[in-house]
């Protein structure tokens, strides 16, 4: 496979709005051509290069390479795919780039990543690393990046409103929860729009899960070409399941939103929901709007079709990876290894609540949230490792069909057209 005329053909690519001119041409926001004792490292917003912490990493490194500076630059969310895969193919790309995970495919097979698999071992605990950050981070069976730190979500709970209701103890299955749905909307029927599990009908991170607990995958890969697979049996059960819960647990209004409009943690804090399915930084930011609930949120991994069982996770997070045409590639690989080493992994996961690239490297004296995250970690689901699934990222498209599940439209019709959508995306960049 070519891999440079790959990187040429991305400049192409209509779904993401890329603007190369030219492959080989254009800037890399304050990179260098060649070696200047100076590291360049883009890192996301949001996590831990947008933290002090990332100074530790940084006076590490700088110990062992005396003379070498690190030049950490925090990107924006918005259109990162783009500018990263432009900076890469360009001859003057920053020495390490982080993404985030559905984003990975596609830098992985643009070529734009250094091979990392010779030197897959050397990075402390490489055999255990989380799913859903190492699957995005190959290609062709080698690696060109490594995972940083991941996210899953779990069930947060009102204490106080379950016991309200009468219920003793957390659900441990799906009929569980809706039972304890129908008590908790007995207990609150006062309360306007209340929601015993408050779930956005465009929370796909929620409701892929249902389909991945029945045995359902969202695509395979045979000759290297990609087939969506939305319409096979256990996809079906899994979406009928899945709608089944959302209108039973959720306000209808909640059908065609997501989680920020309403502010769903806005909504926990204002007592209108008993549950959520939540991200780790979730619950400060309700106990921050509500300091009075500070000692009635708990948390347990979202139960499964059967007792005791739980729900295969959707791992999310970042990969980071060196650029393929990074002057410094040795020390570059030295302050991935930092980063992504367990001293810092557990400074991260007690400051900054992110889960650890490994769940053997989770700290003790987290918050309950990450320890039952990482648990619930433990057995996860990766999405398709497809360039596309960046495709469906930028459209928004399993949000747009999972809300339409959700409000009620025909599952066999829907998910049809999911298959078609998702299977030319998937395949967009294959030969």
């Amino acid at each position: 496979m070519n891999r440079s005329r790959i990187r040429c053909a991305l400049a192409a690519l209509p779904v993401l709005a890329l603007t190369l001119t030219a492959c080989g041409s254009g800037g890399g926001g304050g990179a260098k051509a060649a070696s200047d004792h100076r590291l360049t490292v883009w890192m996301m917003t949001g996590g831990p290069g947008d933290s002090p912490l990332v100074k530790d990493v940084d006076a590490q490194f700088e110990k062992a390479h005396p003379g070498m500076k690190v030049d950490v630059q925090v990107q924006q969310w918005d259109g990162v795919a783009t500018k990263i895969t432009t900076a890469l193919a360009s001859g003057n790309p920053p020495d390490i780039v982080e993404m985030g995970n559905t984003q990975t495919p596609l830098q992985t097979y643009s070529g734009g990543l250094a091979d990392l698999t010779k030197d897959k071992a050397s990075f402390t605990g490489s055999g255990s690393w989380l799913k859903g950050l190492s699957g995005p981070s190959e290609f062709d069976g080698k690696l060109y990046a490594v995972p940083l730190y991941g996210g899953t979500k779990v069930v947060m709970y009102n204490k106080k409103m379950f016991a309200d209701a009468g219920i003793k103890t957390p659900p441990k299955s799906v009929a569980d929860m809706e039972k304890a749905c129908a008590s908790l909307a007995g207990a609150n029927k006062g309360t306007a729009n209340f929601s015993g599990f408050y779930l956005p009908g465009q929370y796909w991170f929620n409701g892929m899960p249902f389909l991945f607990a029945k045995g359902g995958k969202v695509a395979s890969q045979k000759d290297g070409k990609w087939r969506a697979e939305m319409t096979s049996s256990a996809n079906r059960a899994g979406l009928t399941a899945w709608k089944t819960f959302q209108n039973t647990c959720s306000t209808p209004s909640s059908v065609g939103v997501n989680t920020d409009s309403p502010d769903q943690d806005q909504l926990f804090a204002d007592g209108k929901a008993a549950m959520e399915y939540v991200k780790a930084w979730e619950p400060a930011a309700v106990v921050e709007k509500n300091p009075k609930m500070k000692d009635d949120i708990g948390f347990f991994a979202m139960p499964g079709y059967t007792a005791g069982s739980t729900m295969p996770v959707i791992v999310s997070g970042s990969t980071i990876g060196i650029a393929a045409a990074s002057p410094d590639r040795k020390a570059a690989e030295d302050w991935l290894r930092i980063i992504t080493g367990k001293p810092f992994q557990q400074k991260m996961a007690l400051e900054l609540n992110l889960l650890p690239v490994s769940p053997d490297f989770t700290p003790p004296g987290v918050p309950e949230q990450l320890t039952v995250a990482s648990e619930a970690g433990k057995l996860s689901q990766a999405l398709p490792n497809s360039p596309g699934e960046a495709t469906l990222e930028t459209e928004r498209y399993n949000e747009q069909f999972f809300s339409k599940i959700a409000s009620g439209a025909d599952i066999a019709s829907s998910s049809a057209a999911y298959d078609k959508h998702a299977t030319d995306a998937f395949n967009s960049l294959s030969n």
